[in-house]
């Protein structure tokens, strides 16, 4: 006689294979962590080298503007943009720290974490990493794809918090080049909380800025105020005079003529970025997938679709943050191993710095807050928040 399984030998063979899957599944998980915790602190160091070659050149690190303020109190907009008025929210830690922890968080609850975030962020980014700049209109295809793209990400995607929806499902117009008159009421706006066109972060002082950042219509340079303050007219490297405006500094930044590039190229605040370029190779994020600088080609090649790190332009500040009125910003930044943005905070005079990685639950809280002055609560929430950072070792 042929003799089958019985249903007790049958559920210890199942038992040990769920066992086993479960096995596999958390190992996989445990080596996904892993590589990216590493590529997170290989980036760190790298960056880091550049610093310490910008240190060598100028005596100071990075002086990276205050785009905002440091205050995570401060109320935020849809866009992540700090109340102009100073209205301020202490109330954003009610939340579970350990269904944070554990994933289990309502519907609810989540939604008031992701608040709690955005007020958070816009303080831990005053002085952020990424630079950010119009596109130039011969992109305006790739503008339209990246806006049906989100499109199709807000379709498609469950428990996505209702004021990052109502961001990413507002659409986006045609863009920045071709709307440059639009935005005259706003030029006399020098802050970027209240203007975004131009974001001038730790990456546009590690990248030769011209060469970068100058590729859109010569008005956004010459009239907007956020520009012009943060960039003085520079000499012609090759004749030593002045440039008489910034066509003329752009149109060599784009030209095909080596002489041309050489007359942008060999200023010496865009040439003694040569000296690091080759810790950025491969590992810089830009909008449009390729750039190379100096002969190395930074671009990290990733083409992971992370909406949350687009740049998302919205005129007016807070008070006319508006979701119907609003543009994607060509950029370049570098990505931690979980491809959010890293951090940097350099207190004037600009002799020390702390870049780090909010690690795999993507969030953080700003160094510079004492948080012994914080009640118990609020430090298991920011405890949540800090656990799996990954700070640099120099400072």
């Amino acid at each position: 006689m042929k003799r089958g399984f019985t249903l007790v030998e049958m559920l210890i063979v199942v038992v040990v294979l769920v066992t086993l899957m479960t096995m596999t599944f958390r190992l996989s998980s445990l080596g996904g962590d892993s590589w990216r915790h590493n590529r997170t602190i290989a980036r760190l160091q790298r960056l880091e080298n550049c610093l310490s070659g910008y240190y060598a050149a100028f005596g100071t690190y990075p002086p990276v503007a205050l785009h905002g303020s440091r205050n995570p109190w401060l109320v935020v907009s849809d866009h992540g943009i700090q109340n102009d008025s100073g209205t301020e929210n202490m109330n954003i830690f009610g939340w579970s720290p350990e269904k944070f922890r554990a994933g289990t968080m309502s519907g609810d609850e989540k939604s008031q974490e992701t608040l709690a975030w955005a007020q958070v962020e816009a303080a831990c980014r005053a002085q952020p990493v990424d630079c950010c700049f119009p596109f130039p209109e011969r992109y305006s295809d790739y503008v339209d794809a990246k806006s049906e793209q989100l499109k199709e990400y807000v379709n498609t995607t469950e428990g996505i918090p209702q004021r990052i929806k109502q961001v990413l499902s507002a659409g986006f117009d045609d863009g920045v080049s071709r709307n440059v008159g639009r935005f005259s009421q706003y030029d006399d706006k020098t802050e970027w909380k209240d203007l975004q066109l131009f974001k001038f972060g730790l990456m546009s002082y590690l990248l030769p800025r011209y060469l970068v950042m100058m590729n859109s219509k010569e008005e956004l340079y010459s009239d907007h105020a956020q520009w012009t303050l943060n960039n003085d007219l520079p000499c012609n490297a090759l004749t030593g005079t002045k440039f008489g405006s910034w066509r003329e500094v752009c149109d060599r930044a784009t030209s095909d003529s080596k002489t041309d590039l050489a007359e942008v190229a060999n200023i010496p605040s865009q040439a003694v970025c040569a000296r690091w370029m080759a810790n950025l190779e491969g590992i810089v994020n830009t909008s449009h997938g390729s750039l190379s600088v100096f002969g190395v080609s930074i671009a990290s090649g990733e083409n992971s679709f992370n909406p949350y790190n687009l740049h998302i332009y919205s005129p007016g500040g807070y008070d006319n943050d508006s979701t119907a009125n609003q543009y994607v910003l060509d950029g370049c930044t570098v990505w931690d191993g979980w491809d959010n943005d890293f951090f940097y905070y350099s207190p004037a005079p600009y002799q020390s710095y702390i870049l780090w990685s909010a690690g795999k639950n993507g969030r953080t809280f700003p160094p510079w807050i004492v948080r012994e002055d914080l009640n118990s609560s609020v430090n298991q929430c920011i405890g949540a928040w800090t656990e799996d950072d990954i700070l640099s070792m120099s400072h």
